[in-house]
């Protein structure tokens, strides 16, 4: 499952991208706009700021802005900056991998053998969805035309 601090990340940034049109959006904006705890947000943006997704600037004027456009940004890119692995299992993840140590033959484990195709294929879809098709798809959410109308 989603943590709530991926959550979080994600209605930031994508608030970023329908708010902040490239200027700097102020914390405590953020925060009250998406309801989320400031102190909680700082945390969550300072990691974003260590992945290279969002940099800050000081001063009245100040706030956070995205690194690079919200089409190379991907809904993946920032699980896995927040998550770290997708796979659900140890032994199918490509970039954490670890054995689960009461395998009999991990070359024709079903098990891994499913899970990887399940990270395989949740990889895909998350990569596949950047921050601009998210923020799209809220504004279309937000005319009313309904969970229907976006891409499954």
């Amino acid at each position: 499952m989603l943590t709530q601090k991926s959550r979080y990340a994600l209605r930031s940034l994508l608030y970023l991208v329908e708010e902040g049109d490239g200027a700097p959006v102020q914390l405590a904006r953020i925060a009250e706009t998406q309801k989320i705890p400031p102190k909680y947000l700082e945390l969550i943006m300072l990691d974003l700021k260590k992945a290279g997704v969002i940099r800050s600037t000081r001063g009245p004027r100040g706030g956070y802005v995205l690194t690079r456009p919200p089409e190379d940004i991907s809904f993946g890119m920032i699980v896995r900056a927040l998550e770290g692995p997708i796979a659900l299992i140890s032994c199918a993840s490509e970039n954490f991998y670890a054995p689960c140590g009461d395998c009999h033959d991990e070359a024709s484990c079903a098990i891994r053998r499913a899970f990887a195709i399940v990270r395989d294929e949740t990889t895909r879809i998350l990569d596949g969805i950047s921050l601009a098709t998210g923020a799209d798809w809220e504004g279309r959410l937000a005319a009313s035309e309904g969970w229907e109308s976006a891409p499954r």
